[in-house]
């Protein structure tokens, strides 16, 4: 009787170790998901200076300028509908030499854009199981804008890879290949 108890004990606590290793499996491996991008926003322009941008694309806090917009959408998935013609990118550069103020440059470049819409439309890779991330960046990804004909904006996330969460390479490609049309740079006081 008591080897019967002890066998069913042991049993039944293997049963709820599987069931337990199952449950806590399917929750880390959701999290491993990549996280779905909402649908992006049309605005009605681009612009590298809003605070949302600013903190997306300098790795720390700057002041942002007097012309302070409206709370801008998040970024996203370019919309079916929306037809660029041109795109934005926002990008950190450098320091100023005391660090007194971070460089932003606003680049205006055209081109085919087919091919970028679907390298922006792609989907964002699983994180892995193990590994680390080998090499790891203190540069932001740039903040990237379609624009269409009229003016029109839309902020547009960048897929990223698993490991290190960084920009698919074929898509940063794509997107940093256009011949510049226009560029501006600015010069934003950090806020200490």
């Amino acid at each position: 009787m008591r080897r019967s108890r002890v066998g069913l004990i042991t049993m039944v606590s293997v049963v709820v170790l599987a069931v337990g290793g199952v449950i806590t499996f399917r929750i880390l491996d959701e999290r491993r998901e990549p996280v779905a991008l909402p649908l992006g926003v049309v605005v009605d322009h681009a612009t590298c200076l809003a605070p949302e941008v600013l903190a997306a694309a300098i790795p720390v806090p700057v002041q942002p300028p007097d012309s302070l917009s409206d709370p801008l959408p998040p970024a996203g998935t370019v919309p079916d509908n929306f037809e660029s013609t041109s795109v934005v990118v926002c990008q950190f550069l450098e320091y100023t030499d005391d660090s007194s103020e971070a460089v932003l440059s606003q680049t205006t470049g055209t081109g085919e854009m087919t091919h970028v819409v679907a390298q922006l439309n792609r989907e964002s890779l699983k994180s892995p199981w193990v590994g680390e991330c080998p090499t790891a960046s203190s540069i932001p990804t740039p903040v990237v804008w379609l624009v269409d004909a009229a003016g029109s904006a839309v902020r547009v996330a960048f897929p990223v890879d698993g490991t290190c969460r960084l920009p698919l390479p074929e898509a940063y490609e794509a997107v940093m290949n256009f011949a510049v049309q226009d560029e501006q740079i600015y010069h934003l006081p950090g806020i200490l």
